[in-house]
């Protein structure tokens, strides 16, 4: 993977702002640089070399004959098929990478080559005959793509930060986006942390035509590849040999690769196919917990002697995990309380010392149906007729009589986050199990509610269900996960723990056409009575240990809960003291000390809130001191534009 960044139609000089950005995103490509000044625009590029390690496969990249210039961060997993049929057409190539298909393929079929391209992609491409940019978003919106039109010019960056530390963009609060990522713990696409940022959704694209009109369009709908099989047994079969081929096509690079363990049915699934690919073997990577609540060092291990891995493992502390918890701000680019993203770099960082390219098993639940709500979507249907003070009452009770327990996943959580969460509309109950804080809790929460942005928040989450038409409630619900719990929450810890450290992680789950296939499987083959993920399971039976099949989900996370109460507790007094908050002025200090103080004393559990308001209230703080920074970048000598227009 890389870092892009860039300014089109610029109204000013800012070879100072692309320096800062430049230099923003260095993390995501160690390996080199490069700026091209084309008509109209500057494209940036930081890159982590990947495929083709010479000097050739550096970017930005034009075509041979200097039609076509792109920026891009990614993999195009179908690039040796489209190279094939780019030489078939007489077009040349000066390098064997994957970017170079990327603008020969546009240059034969214009801007309806995006769809073709089956990868993780983010990229801006410009034409130099017609004078246009198009960047452009992968269909699964694996990698990430912010641009803000509220600025000198349309910039564009592979990070927030990247825009914000720049000097361009004047770092003031979203407030409906603040609203979305209270209920949500990320921030839904479009809608960015910063007011006039965008994110660019998965599968869409921005064109700019050469007078600077902008145009939004989708080019990308991943539809079902095919009916189902009969029988369940030619499904299992078809998809072992998909995930076969699929699998084989993400492990090709020029550097080490190795596959994320963590224990569960997904992980070990791709690990087993690697290692069959593989010519020689795979490198599985896992950390494990101290707390047995949380740890799944028996499942990795068993999976890593099934399939005879070369394991490493690495044990997270509480120390470790406040060491890191300074650079929360930087490496989550935006607010995002997905208290796995700290795990999720360490283990990044431990990964990247021995290999350069990691595969993982994330989107299977959301493909498959993996999560715990699908299933108590159909427990909560006879509440659906219940007067709302019925739930009210049992959760009272339930308060009342399962004291606070802090470990993963525990009774007394399910119970009473199920009981609290309980709402008529499918989508808005789903919404409310998997955040944190509920609609009706924002106006004690937030100084400056605004009631009117709720409205728009509610239908931008009924979009996937409503485009799902007549598809059964359960794939509503898996579409609603997969645009946004998956696209904005998941992948985006993904993405900034593992570039953090300079690693590309793949996900051959989400390869377009491993979800073609999941969407063309009957709902019962997913959710099959009290069986999550049944096909996965169908096709690990006799592959993997079975204590892997029969675990019950756990999820990727930490301790937080307990943690709070003890060696983090330092930290959430000084981060959500009365001073800090009242300071900032966003949030309502007595709240805030409220849910605190239920916390440290065992009447609540407040783990997903408070790691919500931690992690946005040092997001906030580093936002506000890195601004100077922005006055004090250096300029690009000119003699470090690799073109001119």
């Amino acid at each position: 993977m890389c870092g892009i960044f860039g300014v089109l139609h610029p109204r000013r000089d800012l070879d100072r702002e692309l320096s800062q950005m430049r230099e923003l995103l260095a993390h995501r490509g160690p390996d080199g640089e490069g700026i091209e000044k084309v008509e109209q625009g500057i494209l940036g590029h930081r890159r982590l070399s990947i495929i083709d390690l010479s000097a050739a496969g550096a970017q930005p990249m034009w075509d041979v004959q200097r039609r076509a210039c792109v920026t891009y961060n990614g993999e195009i997993y179908n690039f040796r098929e489209l190279r094939g049929e780019c030489l078939h057409a007489g077009l040349a190539f000066k390098s064997s990478s994957d970017t170079e298909v990327i603008v020969n393929q546009y240059l034969l079929h214009g801007a309806a080559a995006f769809e073709r391209l089956n990868g993780i992609f983010a990229f801006c491409l410009h034409d130099r005959r017609s004078g246009e940019f198009f960047l452009v978003r992968d269909a699964m919106g694996v990698k990430p793509l912010y641009y803000s039109m509220a600025a000198p010019g349309l910039l564009f960056a592979s990070e927030l930060k990247a825009l914000t530390q720049s000097g361009c963009v004047a770092p003031e609060i979203d407030q409906a986006a603040l609203q979305a990522y209270l209920q949500l713990d990320f921030v839904p696409a479009p809608l960015s942390m910063i007011r006039g940022v965008r994110k660019l959704p998965g599968g869409h694209c921005l064109r700019i035509d050469r007078s600077g009109a902008v145009e939004l369009r989708r080019f990308a709908a991943v539809d079902a590849s095919r009916p189902a099989h009969e029988t369940i047994a030619g499904d299992v079969a078809e998809f072992d040999r998909l995930m076969h081929s699929v699998v084989a096509r993400q492990m090709v690079a020029d550097v080490p690769v190795g596959v994320f363990l963590s224990g569960g049915i997904d992980s070990s699934i791709v690990a087993q196919i690697a290692a069959e690919v593989a010519p020689s073997g795979i490198s599985t990577f896992s950390v494990g917990f101290e707390d047995p609540s949380f740890d799944e060092s028996q499942y990795f291990s068993a999976v890593s002697r099934a399939i005879g891995s070369d394991h490493h493992c690495e044990i997270l502390t509480p120390t470790a995990l406040l060491d890191i918890l300074p650079t929360l701000p930087t490496l989550a680019c935006e607010p995002l309380a997905d208290g796995s993203i700290l795990p999720t770099y360490l283990l990044s960082r431990f990964t990247r010392r021995r290999v350069k390219v990691a595969l993982s098993g994330d989107g299977a639940d959301e493909l498959f149906g993996g999560y715990p709500t699908y299933q108590a979507a159909r427990w909560a249907a006879p509440f659906a007729y219940l007067p709302d003070a019925v739930p009210r009452a049992l959760l009272r009770l339930a308060h009342a009589t399962l004291p606070v327990n802090y470990d993963n996943f525990s009774l007394d959580y399910k119970v009473k986050k199920f009981l609290a969460g309980l709402h008529p509309d499918p989508i808005a109950r789903n919404e409310r199990w998997l955040g944190s804080f509920l609609p009706e809790e924002l106006p004690a929460l937030l100084s400056g509610y605004d009631p009117s942005l709720q409205s728009s928040l509610a239908a931008l989450l009924c979009e996937p269900a409503a485009a799902a038409g007549n598809l059964s409630w359960l794939e509503k619900l898996l579409r609603t996960d997969e645009r946004f719990y998956l696209q904005d929450g998941t992948l985006v810890k993904i993405d900034r723990a593992s570039m953090a450290a300079s690693l590309e992680v793949r996900v051959p789950f989400l390869d377009l056409e491993v979800v073609r296939f999941a969407r063309g499987l009957p709902s019962d083959r997913k959710l099959h009575g009290r069986h999550f993920k049944h096909l996965l399971k169908c096709y690990a039976r006799g592959r993997l240990p079975e204590v892997v099949l029969q675990r019950a989900k756990k999820g990727f996370g930490a301790p937080l809960g307990k943690w709070f109460r003890a060696e983090l507790k330092e930290l959430l007094q000084e981060t959500l003291s009365p001073r800090r908050i009242a300071a900032q002025g966003i949030f309502r200090p007595e709240f805030v000390s409220r849910l605190c103080e239920e916390h440290w004393r065992g009447y609540r559990d407040h783990r997903k809130q408070l790691f919500n308001l931690l992690t946005f209230a040092l997001w906030h703080e580093h936002l506000q001191a890195a601004q100077p920074r922005a006055n004090h970048s250096t300029s690009i000598p000119r003699g470090q534009w690799s073109g001119h227009a």
